[in-house]
């Protein structure tokens, strides 16, 4: 059992550590983070998808955004809808608060990708520096 007196707070500090709200940690993991988001939500769609993505990258994006979104067919999601509200669903909901736009999906993968590089690059760094006391 846990203890719930910890006088040392270890697993505050880790909470803490890595709270959404607290930016300067995770800005020391992946630095401009916040700037890469900005550029990414100010391009096209288009540009994310042809540009900025590997093939890979896009096709990873879109099989996730199938995978929450009822296969990427809005008329499944329709059908759901009408299940679970009736056939007056639309004056209770809309299609766009259950159907994420794909872009979302092109975001995040470019966001975790960015991650990604900034975590191996602080990694070889760190191995360098290592190399270069010994």
């Amino acid at each position: 059992m846990l203890d719930t007196n910890d006088p040392k707070g270890a697993e505050d500090q880790d909470q803490q550590k890595f709270c959404v709200s607290d930016g300067s940690s995770h800005e020391s993991c992946s630095p401009y983070i916040e700037e890469f988001s900005q550029l990414l939500r100010k391009v096209s769609t288009e540009v994310l998808k042809f540009t900025l993505m590997t093939n890979q990258q896009r096709l990873f994006a879109e099989a996730l955004w199938e995978a929450q979104n009822y296969g990427g067919s809005e008329s499944k999601c329709i059908k759901s809808l009408q299940e679970r509200y009736g056939s007056q669903w639309r004056s209770m909901t809309k299609l766009s608060d259950h159907m994420e736009p794909v872009r979302t999906y092109y975001e995040l993968v470019l966001l975790l990708n960015h991650e990604r590089q900034w975590a191996e690059a602080t990694k070889n760094v760190k191995l360098r520096e290592q190399q270069d006391t010994k």
